[in-house]
Order: C-alpha cells, then sequence, then structure tokens
C-alpha cells in the first residue's frame, strides 16, 4: 500500500466503525469568532495586539492589515518582512474589525523582550487573512483565529511544554477526555487515523500532540503515564505485516505536583486552552506563527457526498488533509 495519505485505500482502511455521534454547533455565545464575512477583503488578520510604543491603541483583533507604508501586505510573512518593529513611524492602512470602515494608524514600536523564549517580539501577532479562511465553519470554534493560548501539558515521555513553546512549528493537536465509552471510541478512531497519517504528517513538518485532559464534564479520573501507554499499546492499529503502528506522541495535563502557574504561558496574555475546551475530542491545529487555524469539537456530520461517512473518522481525517495542505 502507498504510504501516501490521500489515498482511497488508505482512507477505505482507516479505523474500524464506531457508533454515530454527532455534534451539534452552538452559537459563538459573544465570542468574535472570524467568518467568511470578515475575512474576506484579504490583507493580514491582526490576531493580538501587544501593543507598542506609539499608535497600537487604534489598532484591534480582528482589523485586517491592507498596506504598510504604501505596499500592500497579504500574509504574516509580508507583515514580518515589513519590520515595522525598528523604532521608525509606520503608516498602516486598516479595515476596521466588523465594519470594514478603513482607517490609517501610525505606529512606532521596538521589539519586546518580555516574553521569554520568545525574542523580538513584533506588535501583533497576525495571519493572512486568506490562509485563515480557508477553515472550514465547523472549524471555527472559541479558540479560532487567536495566537497560542495559554496551556501546560506533559509528554508522556518527560518534559513540560507551554503555550509560548508551541510556536515555531506546525501542530495537530487533540484533546481528549475519556469520561464514557462514546468519548472513549472517538479517542480511538482519532488516534488510530493519526497513527496511519503520522509519517505524512512529519514529512510535512507537522507534529502531532495527543494530549488527554480533563473536560468540565468529565466523570472518570485522567490517566497517569503507565495508563496512557497501555491505553495506547491496547488500541494500536497494526500494518499489513501485522506489527503495531509507532505510537503518536502523546501528553497529558500536569497533576497538582507538577503544576506551576507561572509555567502556564501562551502568546495572547490570559486567554487559556482549557477554559475554552467544551466537548471531546478537541481539534486544534496551530501554525508555525503559532496562529489556531482550526478549533473544532465533537464530530462533524459528514456531506452526502464524502468518501468517509462515519462523523469521528471524517472528522479527524479533515483535520489530517487541512494540515497536510493548508498550514
Amino acid at each position: 500500500m502507498s504510504r501516501s495519505f490521500a489515498t482511497a485505500a488508505l482512507v477505505s482502511a482507516l479505523v474500524s466503525a464506531l457508533g454515530l455521534v454527532v455534534s451539534c454547533e452552538p452559537s459563538s455565545g459573544g465570542f468574535k469568532i472570524p467568518g467568511h464575512k470578515d475575512l474576506k477583503a484579504g490583507g493580514v488578520y491582526i490576531s493580538y495586539n501587544l501593543g507598542c510604543d506609539k499608535g497600537c491603541d487604534q489598532v484591534q483583533k480582528g482589523d485586517l492589515l491592507q498596506k504598510i507604508d504604501g505596499k500592500a501586505v497579504n500574509t504574516g510573512k509580508e507583515f514580518d518582512a515589513a519590520s515595522i518593529a525598528d523604532g521608525k513611524p509606520h503608516k498602516l492602512d486598516l479595515l476596521a474589525a466588523g465594519s470594514m470602515a478603513p482607517k490609517s494608524v501610525e505606529i512606532t514600536a521596538t521589539p519586546k523582550s518580555n516574553l521569554p523564549p520568545l525574542k523580538d517580539v513584533p506588535p501583533f501577532w497576525t495571519v493572512g487573512a486568506k490562509e485563515l479562511d480557508a477553515a472550514p465553519e465547523w472549524a471555527r470554534r472559541r479558540m479560532f483565529g487567536h495566537a497560542s493560548p495559554m496551556v501546560q501539558i506533559v509528554s508522556i515521555n518527560g518534559g513540560i511544554l507551554d503555550g509560548r513553546q508551541l510556536q515555531g512549528k506546525k501542530r495537530l493537536m487533540i484533546y481528549w477526555d475519556w469520561g464514557d465509552r462514546i468519548e472513549e471510541a472517538n479517542a480511538v478512531a482519532f488516534m488510530q487515523v493519526l497513527q496511519k497519517a503520522q509519517a505524512d504528517l512529519s514529512a510535512k513538518g507537522v507534529e502531532i500532540m495527543y494530549a488527554h485532559v480533563s473536560f468540565p464534564t468529565a466523570r472518570k479520573q485522567p490517566m497517569n503515564d503507565s495508563d496512557l501507554r497501555a491505553f495506547a499499546d491496547k488500541w494500536s492499529v497494526k500494518d499489513d505485516a501485522g506489527q503495531k503502528l509507532p505510537p503518536i506522541p502523546t501528553y497529558r495535563r500536569p497533576n497538582k505536583t507538577e503544576y506551576n502557574e507561572a509555567r502556564e504561558l501562551g502568546l495572547e496574555n490570559a486567554y487559556t486552552v482549557m477554559e475554552n475546551l467544551g466537548q471531546s475530542p478537541a481539534l486544534v491545529l496551530l501554525d508555525e506563527r503559532g496562529i489556531v487555524r482550526w478549533h473544532s469539537e465533537g464530530l462533524a456530520t459528514p456531506p452526502a457526498d464524502a468518501k468517509v461517512q462515519k462523523p469521528e473518522q471524517y472528522t479527524i481525517i479533515e483535520a489530517v488533509n487541512f494540515s497536510l495542505s493548508q498550514l
């Protein structure tokens, strides 16, 4: 069998059938989640404003930056190349969040050095509006469009990561609980698909992070490292030769001894992962700039023409394909 994930043979071989469970997408609940109408004008989306010496108070999250000193910008990389944090005045032409009214702002900024381990931090975290708009509507939950929120997770092989350390590499993150059989079955389905997709994702520079956490509706004690290793071994899929596929990188929430509030960091201040998770499993995809380009919860309903009709398989396969082609 070809190792390419985008083959009909591989899709048809992905995980055995599980129960049909469809999650309903609630309203945004007052959260300013960017939809197509907020992004269709293009330019660079302002994900977070860290402030600067002058003028940044006139720029808001959700503004679409169109030009810097008269030169059009359309991607985060083009924003970086403009080097606006050089201590000199720069004119920004933007479309205001919501109204899309044009406005011009002159800013003066210098790199921020108070966000260790990050260095030379610009005044804004940004992403191309067209890139952000690539996500399906059902993958635009609370964290969508934010810069990497605050989190602290522990690898079962040792080491603690925070939200700032997630910048610099593409990430496919799954936050999951096992409060009942349905949640556990969905977590298994996601794990098995990712085992099969792991080589393709790695080749594209996408790192899998399979994080076991307790959701607000948790009904079981979380697993420890030994439990998680046993869980992965029990449900691991095998290749054509009958050998178990390599496990995927697995994480968990820190226990009371390990937890350190000062280590729960992100690219945004005070915006946390755990308080913004609602239903297991939750998928969060980050690009290498640390921007949340996908946040879905529970399972998506496959369209009638989808090759995969099981929601638990369709949801994770769509996220994998997005990671391979869009991140």
